[in-house]
C-alpha cells in the first residue's frame, strides 16, 4: 500500500513528468521511508544529506535565507539543491506534526546498479532546471553564496550607493549607475544587486558611504526610488543590510515588475533593460515593442 502511494506521488510530480511508467517504477527500488516527530531536524545548513524528499505525510518548515518561512505539505519535493550541489545547503527543514516522507538516495539514483543511466541524467536535468529557478530569488540562496558565484544576467555589484572612489566624493553618478541597473532587473526577468561589493568578489562594505546607521541609508534609497522611479515599483524590491564575513553590506532584491520601471534624471525617462551580465538603456523605437511583450503578451 505504501509502495502504490509513493508512486502515485511520483508520478503526479513534473519532476518524473518526462520518464515512462516502467522507469518511475524502477524508481521505487531506491526510496527509503523516514519518520518525524514535531520539532525534529531533517536538515540543515550544517548537514548535506544526500536524499530528494518527498512529503507523503504530515508538514514540514522550511526556514530560508531571510529568516522567512515557507510551508512543505503532502505531495511536495524538497532538498533538490543538496541533492545536487552536495556542499551547499540553502536553509533548514524540520517537522512541524507527525510526518512521514520518502527518500530517493542520491548514490543509489547514480548506480546503474539500481537506475538506468539514462532515466538519471533526466532526472538531474529536471533537477537542475527547478533548481536555477530557486537561485534567481532571495528566499533560496545567501549572499555569501551569490559573491562566490559572481556577476550574471540576474545578479550585479556596485561598490558604493552614493560616494565615488576616484574622486573621494559624493557623486550622483554613483546613484543613477544603482538606480539604472535596478530599473534593468525590474523591466526584465528580476534579479539581485549587492552593494559595498566590488566586480571581483571582494567585499567593501559600506562606510564609504558614510551614512549616521544603516536606518538612514534605507531611507535615502527608499527615497531615490521614490523620486526616480516612483512609489508603485518600491512594492517589487526588498532591500536589507546583511552581514558577510563580519562586514555589512546593502542587498537589494528586485522581483519583475508588473509594470514599466522608467527612470528619470532630470526633465528626461529612461528605458533600461538586461542584456546578459550589462545594463542597457533602450531605444525609443524600441521600448514599445518590448513593453508589448514583456508586460500584456
Amino acid at each position: 500500500m505504501r509502495i502504490e502511494k509513493t508512486l502515485t506521488f511520483l508520478q503526479d510530480d513534473e519532476l518524473f513528468s518526462q520518464l515512462k511508467k516502467a522507469d518511475i517504477e524502477s524508481l521505487l527500488s531506491v526510496v527509503e521511508y523516514r519518520s518525524y516527530a514535531p520539532g525534529d531536524v531533517v536538515f540543515d545548513t550544517n548537514s548535506q544529506p544526500r536524499y530528494l524528499f518527498l512529503v507523503e505525510e504530515g508538514q514540514f518548515n522550511l526556514r530560508l535565507p531571510d529568516n522567512t518561512l515557507k510551508d512543505i505539505v503532502v505531495g511536495d519535493i524538497f532538498g533538490e539543491i543538496g541533492f545536487i550541489n552536495q556542499d551547499f545547503r540553502s536553509g533548514a527543514v524540520w517537522a512541524t506534526e507527525h510526518s512521514v516522507v520518502s527518500c530517493i538516495s542520491r548514490s543509489k539514483l547514480l548506480d546503474k546498479q539500481f537506475i538506468r543511466p539514462e532515466v538519471a541524467l533526466l532526472i538531474v536535468q529536471e533537477l537542475a532546471k527547478r533548481i536555477t529557478t530557486y537561485l534567481r530569488s532571495k528566499e533560496q540562496i545567501s549572499t555569501e553564496e551569490i559573491i562566490r558565484l559572481g556577476e550574471s544576467d540576474s545578479v550585479e555589484f556596485k561598490s558604493t550607493l552614493r560616494w565615488n572612489l576616484h574622486t573621494n566624493s559624493k557623486d550622483k553618478r554613483m546613484e543613477h549607475a544603482v538606480l539604472k541597473t535596478m530599473a534593468a532587473f525590474l523591466n526584465s526577468q528580476g534579479g539581485i544587486l549587492l552593494v559595498g561589493v566590488a566586480d571581483d568578489g571582494e567585499v567593501l562594505g559600506l562606510e564609504k558611504d558614510q551614512f549616521a546607521n544603516h536606518d538612514k541609508l534605507l531611507l535615502h534609497l527608499n527615497k531615490l526610488i521614490t523620486d526616480r522611479m516612483g512609489t508603485l515599483l518600491t512594492q517589487h524590491i526588498l532591500a536589507s543590510v546583511e552581514k558577510v564575513n563580519g562586514t555589512d553590506l546593502l542587498r537589494i532584491d528586485c522581483q519583475p515588475s508588473t509594470q514599466p520601471a522608467y527612470l528619470r534624471d532630470g526633465q528626461v525617462e529612461y528605458f533600461y533593460i538586461r542584456t546578459g551580465p550589462s545594463t542597457t538603456a533602450l531605444a525609443l523605437s524600441k521600448v514599445y515593442p518590448y513593453i508589448q511583450e514583456r508586460f500584456f503578451s
